[in-house]
Protein backbone atom coordinates (compact mmCIF):
# COMPACT_ATOMS: atom_id res chain seq x y z
CA UNK A 1 0.00 0.00 0.00
CA UNK A 2 1.43 3.38 -1.01
CA UNK A 3 -1.40 5.66 -0.31
CA UNK A 4 -5.21 4.63 0.95
CA UNK A 5 -7.84 7.54 0.14
CA UNK A 6 -11.41 7.49 1.77
CA UNK A 7 -14.79 9.35 0.50
CA UNK A 8 -17.25 10.12 2.64
CA UNK A 9 -20.60 8.84 0.33
CA UNK A 10 -22.88 9.24 2.76
CA UNK A 11 -23.53 10.57 5.87
CA UNK A 12 -26.16 12.23 8.60
CA UNK A 13 -24.21 15.84 8.13
CA UNK A 14 -23.56 18.46 5.62
CA UNK A 15 -21.54 21.02 5.78
CA UNK A 16 -22.86 24.90 4.00
CA UNK A 17 -20.39 24.22 0.86
CA UNK A 18 -21.52 20.06 0.58
CA UNK A 19 -25.01 21.60 0.07
CA UNK A 20 -23.74 24.46 -2.18
CA UNK A 21 -21.97 21.69 -4.31
CA UNK A 22 -25.31 19.80 -4.57
CA UNK A 23 -24.72 17.04 -2.18
CA UNK A 24 -27.52 15.32 0.18
CA UNK A 25 -27.03 13.89 3.86
CA UNK A 26 -29.69 11.43 5.79
CA UNK A 27 -29.26 9.11 8.60
CA UNK A 28 -26.65 6.48 7.36
CA UNK A 29 -23.20 6.20 6.27
CA UNK A 30 -20.92 4.85 3.10
CA UNK A 31 -17.47 5.08 3.20
CA UNK A 32 -15.29 4.27 -0.07
CA UNK A 33 -11.78 2.87 0.55
CA UNK A 34 -9.29 3.15 -2.37
CA UNK A 35 -6.26 1.20 -1.76
CA UNK A 36 -3.46 2.16 -4.49
CA UNK A 37 -1.37 -0.94 -3.79
CA UNK A 38 -2.83 -3.55 -4.74
CA UNK A 39 -5.40 -1.41 -6.41
CA UNK A 40 -8.67 -2.11 -4.43
CA UNK A 41 -11.63 -0.20 -4.12
CA UNK A 42 -13.90 -1.08 -0.81
CA UNK A 43 -17.41 0.60 -0.25
CA UNK A 44 -18.06 0.06 3.27
CA UNK A 45 -21.94 0.55 3.89
CA UNK A 46 -24.42 2.22 1.20
CA UNK A 47 -26.59 4.37 3.80
CA UNK A 48 -30.11 4.42 3.26
CA UNK A 49 -31.35 5.79 0.10
CA UNK A 50 -30.27 4.62 -3.37
CA UNK A 51 -31.06 7.77 -5.08
CA UNK A 52 -28.82 10.17 -2.55
CA UNK A 53 -26.46 7.54 -2.76
CA UNK A 54 -25.67 7.30 -6.68
CA UNK A 55 -25.93 11.35 -6.79
CA UNK A 56 -23.36 12.01 -4.38
CA UNK A 57 -21.25 9.48 -6.39
CA UNK A 58 -21.55 11.34 -9.31
CA UNK A 59 -20.85 14.37 -7.61
CA UNK A 60 -17.79 13.26 -6.18
CA UNK A 61 -16.73 11.29 -9.24
CA UNK A 62 -16.65 7.93 -7.75
CA UNK A 63 -17.19 5.58 -10.36
CA UNK A 64 -19.43 2.68 -9.39
CA UNK A 65 -17.00 0.41 -12.35
CA UNK A 66 -14.34 1.47 -9.68
CA UNK A 67 -15.75 -0.90 -6.81
CA UNK A 68 -13.89 -3.85 -6.23
CA UNK A 69 -16.05 -5.29 -3.07
CA UNK A 70 -18.80 -3.95 -0.81
CA UNK A 71 -18.29 -4.77 3.11
CA UNK A 72 -21.75 -4.53 5.10
CA UNK A 73 -21.32 -3.47 9.05
CA UNK A 74 -24.39 -4.80 9.94
CA UNK A 75 -28.20 -5.15 9.15
CA UNK A 76 -29.25 -2.04 9.75
CA UNK A 77 -31.55 0.08 7.08
CA UNK A 78 -29.52 2.94 7.02
CA UNK A 79 -26.47 0.76 6.37
CA UNK A 80 -28.17 -1.66 4.03
CA UNK A 81 -30.70 0.67 1.72
CA UNK A 82 -28.54 2.06 -1.12
CA UNK A 83 -27.19 -1.74 -2.02
CA UNK A 84 -29.76 -2.88 -4.93
CA UNK A 85 -29.05 0.69 -6.23
CA UNK A 86 -25.55 0.00 -6.59
CA UNK A 87 -25.94 -3.41 -7.88
CA UNK A 88 -27.96 -2.56 -10.35
CA UNK A 89 -25.34 -0.15 -11.96
CA UNK A 90 -21.98 -2.63 -11.65
CA UNK A 91 -21.41 -4.42 -14.65
CA UNK A 92 -19.30 -6.70 -13.51
CA UNK A 93 -19.80 -8.91 -10.82
CA UNK A 94 -18.51 -8.17 -7.12
CA UNK A 95 -18.57 -9.72 -3.95
CA UNK A 96 -21.29 -8.25 -1.05
CA UNK A 97 -19.18 -9.54 2.42
CA UNK A 98 -21.56 -9.61 5.12
CA UNK A 99 -22.34 -11.75 8.65
CA UNK A 100 -25.43 -14.27 7.94
CA UNK A 101 -27.44 -12.42 10.44
CA UNK A 102 -27.95 -9.37 8.35
CA UNK A 103 -31.01 -10.68 7.39
CA UNK A 104 -32.78 -11.50 10.57
CA UNK A 105 -35.74 -9.40 12.00
CA UNK A 106 -34.41 -6.61 13.10
CA UNK A 107 -36.71 -3.79 15.69
CA UNK A 108 -36.35 -0.92 17.63
CA UNK A 109 -38.48 0.21 20.62
CA UNK A 110 -38.52 4.33 19.84
CA UNK A 111 -41.13 4.24 21.91
CA UNK A 112 -43.07 1.83 19.81
CA UNK A 113 -41.55 -0.88 17.89
CA UNK A 114 -40.15 0.08 14.64
CA UNK A 115 -38.78 -1.98 11.73
CA UNK A 116 -35.39 -1.37 11.02
CA UNK A 117 -34.09 -4.17 9.25
CA UNK A 118 -33.20 -4.43 5.67
CA UNK A 119 -35.55 -3.94 2.74
CA UNK A 120 -34.25 -7.10 0.80
CA UNK A 121 -34.01 -10.74 1.09
CA UNK A 122 -31.04 -12.65 -0.13
CA UNK A 123 -32.50 -13.68 -3.07
CA UNK A 124 -33.06 -10.17 -4.08
CA UNK A 125 -29.48 -9.50 -3.38
CA UNK A 126 -28.59 -12.63 -5.90
CA UNK A 127 -30.53 -11.65 -8.70
CA UNK A 128 -29.38 -8.18 -8.57
CA UNK A 129 -26.38 -9.71 -9.67
CA UNK A 130 -24.83 -9.90 -6.02
CA UNK A 131 -22.39 -12.30 -4.82
CA UNK A 132 -22.87 -13.07 -1.42
CA UNK A 133 -19.95 -13.67 0.53
CA UNK A 134 -21.73 -14.40 3.77
CA UNK A 135 -19.57 -15.49 6.87
CA UNK A 136 -19.42 -14.99 10.38
CA UNK A 137 -15.17 -15.08 10.98
CA UNK A 138 -12.71 -12.71 8.99
CA UNK A 139 -12.98 -12.62 5.38
CA UNK A 140 -9.72 -11.64 3.56
CA UNK A 141 -10.24 -8.90 0.67
CA UNK A 142 -6.46 -8.08 -0.37
CA UNK A 143 -2.93 -8.27 1.40
CA UNK A 144 -3.41 -6.43 4.77
CA UNK A 145 -7.10 -5.59 4.31
CA UNK A 146 -9.72 -7.86 6.47
CA UNK A 147 -13.16 -7.77 6.97
CA UNK A 148 -13.22 -8.89 10.81
CA UNK A 149 -16.56 -11.01 11.11
CA UNK A 150 -18.21 -11.65 14.24
CA UNK A 151 -16.34 -8.98 16.82
CA UNK A 152 -15.30 -10.47 20.72
CA UNK A 153 -17.34 -8.48 23.56
CA UNK A 154 -14.35 -8.49 25.96
CA UNK A 155 -15.33 -4.95 27.72
CA UNK A 156 -17.82 -5.19 30.57
CA UNK A 157 -19.78 -1.68 29.72
CA UNK A 158 -20.17 -1.88 25.49
CA UNK A 159 -23.67 -3.84 25.04
CA UNK A 160 -25.96 -3.25 22.35
CA UNK A 161 -29.85 -1.89 24.24
CA UNK A 162 -33.01 -1.42 22.65
CA UNK A 163 -32.75 -3.79 19.71
CA UNK A 164 -34.77 -6.74 18.61
CA UNK A 165 -34.99 -9.75 16.40
CA UNK A 166 -36.82 -12.85 16.33
CA UNK A 167 -34.58 -16.22 16.85
CA UNK A 168 -36.35 -19.85 17.06
CA UNK A 169 -40.20 -18.15 16.95
CA UNK A 170 -39.16 -15.90 19.88
CA UNK A 171 -39.00 -12.09 19.94
CA UNK A 172 -35.35 -11.37 21.91
CA UNK A 173 -32.95 -8.70 22.05
CA UNK A 174 -30.67 -8.24 19.26
CA UNK A 175 -27.01 -8.63 20.42
CA UNK A 176 -25.87 -7.51 16.80
CA UNK A 177 -23.79 -10.75 16.59
CA UNK A 178 -23.89 -10.02 12.50
CA UNK A 179 -21.96 -5.45 13.75
CA UNK A 180 -17.94 -6.15 11.83
CA UNK A 181 -15.29 -3.21 10.63
CA UNK A 182 -13.08 -3.42 8.15
CA UNK A 183 -9.43 -3.19 9.24
CA UNK A 184 -6.08 -2.10 7.15
CA UNK A 185 -2.47 -3.10 8.49
CA UNK A 186 -0.87 0.21 6.74
CA UNK A 187 2.81 -0.87 6.92
CA UNK A 188 4.91 1.76 8.82
CA UNK A 189 1.16 3.33 10.08
CA UNK A 190 -0.55 0.96 12.16
CA UNK A 191 -4.03 -0.50 11.75
CA UNK A 192 -6.81 1.57 10.46
CA UNK A 193 -10.40 0.67 11.50
CA UNK A 194 -13.56 1.36 9.64
CA UNK A 195 -17.01 1.28 11.63
CA UNK A 196 -20.09 1.09 10.83
CA UNK A 197 -21.87 1.72 14.16
CA UNK A 198 -19.80 -0.24 16.29
CA UNK A 199 -22.99 -1.70 17.80
CA UNK A 200 -19.96 -4.59 19.32
CA UNK A 201 -18.67 -1.14 20.77
CA UNK A 202 -15.73 0.77 19.61
CA UNK A 203 -13.56 -0.21 22.29
CA UNK A 204 -14.04 -4.10 21.80
CA UNK A 205 -14.31 -3.02 17.70
CA UNK A 206 -9.94 -1.88 18.16
CA UNK A 207 -9.02 -4.64 20.45
CA UNK A 208 -10.67 -7.50 18.33
CA UNK A 209 -8.89 -5.60 15.39
CA UNK A 210 -5.16 -5.22 17.10
CA UNK A 211 -5.92 -8.83 18.38
CA UNK A 212 -7.00 -10.70 14.92
CA UNK A 213 -4.29 -8.35 13.03
CA UNK A 214 -1.67 -9.19 15.47
CA UNK A 215 -0.69 -5.28 15.50
CA UNK A 216 -0.87 -3.12 18.72
CA UNK A 217 -0.40 0.51 17.22
CA UNK A 218 -3.65 2.05 15.79
CA UNK A 219 -3.63 5.10 13.27
CA UNK A 220 -7.15 6.07 12.43
CA UNK A 221 -10.20 4.81 13.63
CA UNK A 222 -12.80 5.98 11.42
CA UNK A 223 -16.95 5.80 11.27
CA UNK A 224 -19.92 5.46 13.97
CA UNK A 225 -19.03 4.73 17.47
CA UNK A 226 -23.01 4.89 18.49
CA UNK A 227 -22.27 6.67 21.46
CA UNK A 228 -25.16 9.30 20.44
CA UNK A 229 -27.74 7.62 23.09
CA UNK A 230 -25.41 6.45 25.59
CA UNK A 231 -25.07 7.41 29.34
CA UNK A 232 -21.99 9.85 30.56
CA UNK A 233 -20.72 7.25 31.96
CA UNK A 234 -20.32 5.03 28.76
CA UNK A 235 -19.28 8.02 26.62
CA UNK A 236 -16.64 8.82 28.95
CA UNK A 237 -15.29 5.08 29.70
CA UNK A 238 -15.01 4.76 25.94
CA UNK A 239 -13.34 8.04 25.66
CA UNK A 240 -11.02 6.90 28.49
CA UNK A 241 -10.26 3.45 26.45
CA UNK A 242 -9.59 5.05 23.47
CA UNK A 243 -7.31 7.59 24.78
CA UNK A 244 -4.97 4.54 26.35
CA UNK A 245 -5.15 2.90 22.62
CA UNK A 246 -3.88 5.96 21.64
CA UNK A 247 -4.75 6.32 17.98
CA UNK A 248 -3.07 9.14 15.87
CA UNK A 249 -6.33 10.45 14.51
CA UNK A 250 -9.96 9.61 14.83
CA UNK A 251 -12.98 10.44 12.60
CA UNK A 252 -16.11 9.99 13.97
CA UNK A 253 -19.25 10.54 12.25
CA UNK A 254 -23.03 9.17 12.10
CA UNK A 255 -24.49 7.48 15.11
CA UNK A 256 -21.25 9.15 17.43
CA UNK A 257 -23.51 12.10 18.63
CA UNK A 258 -22.59 15.68 18.53
CA UNK A 259 -21.90 15.81 22.47
CA UNK A 260 -19.48 12.84 22.33
CA UNK A 261 -18.11 13.84 19.77
CA UNK A 262 -17.63 17.49 21.18
CA UNK A 263 -16.00 15.08 24.11
CA UNK A 264 -14.07 13.48 21.66
CA UNK A 265 -12.53 16.87 19.99
CA UNK A 266 -12.05 18.11 23.39
CA UNK A 267 -9.95 15.22 24.47
CA UNK A 268 -8.23 14.32 21.44
CA UNK A 269 -7.54 18.27 19.96
CA UNK A 270 -6.74 18.57 16.23
CA UNK A 271 -6.19 14.75 16.28
CA UNK A 272 -10.07 14.35 16.09
CA UNK A 273 -11.50 14.85 12.46
CA UNK A 274 -14.87 14.58 12.45
CA UNK A 275 -16.42 13.47 9.40
CA UNK A 276 -19.73 15.11 7.07
CA UNK A 277 -21.13 13.85 3.86
CA UNK A 278 -18.41 14.62 0.91
CA UNK A 279 -15.52 14.91 3.20
CA UNK A 280 -11.83 13.37 1.72
CA UNK A 281 -8.55 12.20 3.13
CA UNK A 282 -5.75 10.12 2.95
CA UNK A 283 -3.09 8.35 4.28
CA UNK A 284 -0.04 8.13 2.58
CA UNK A 285 1.72 4.61 3.93
CA UNK A 286 5.25 5.36 2.68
Amino acid sequence: MNEVNFSVLFEDSLTASGKARGLKAKHGLSILVEISKPEVRIMMDTGQSPRILLSNMELLDVSLEKIDAVLVSHGHYDHTGGLLGILKGLKRDAPIIAHPDIFNPKFKLSPNLKYIGSSFTPSELRSYGGVLLSARNSVRIADGVVATGEIERVTPYEKPQGFWTVDNERFKEDTMRDDQALVLDLEHRGLVVVSGCAHAGIINTIKYSQKSMGVKHVHAVIGGFHLKDSKEEIVRKTIDDLTDIDPDFVYPCHCTGSKPIRDLTERFKQRCKPLTTGDRFKVLVN
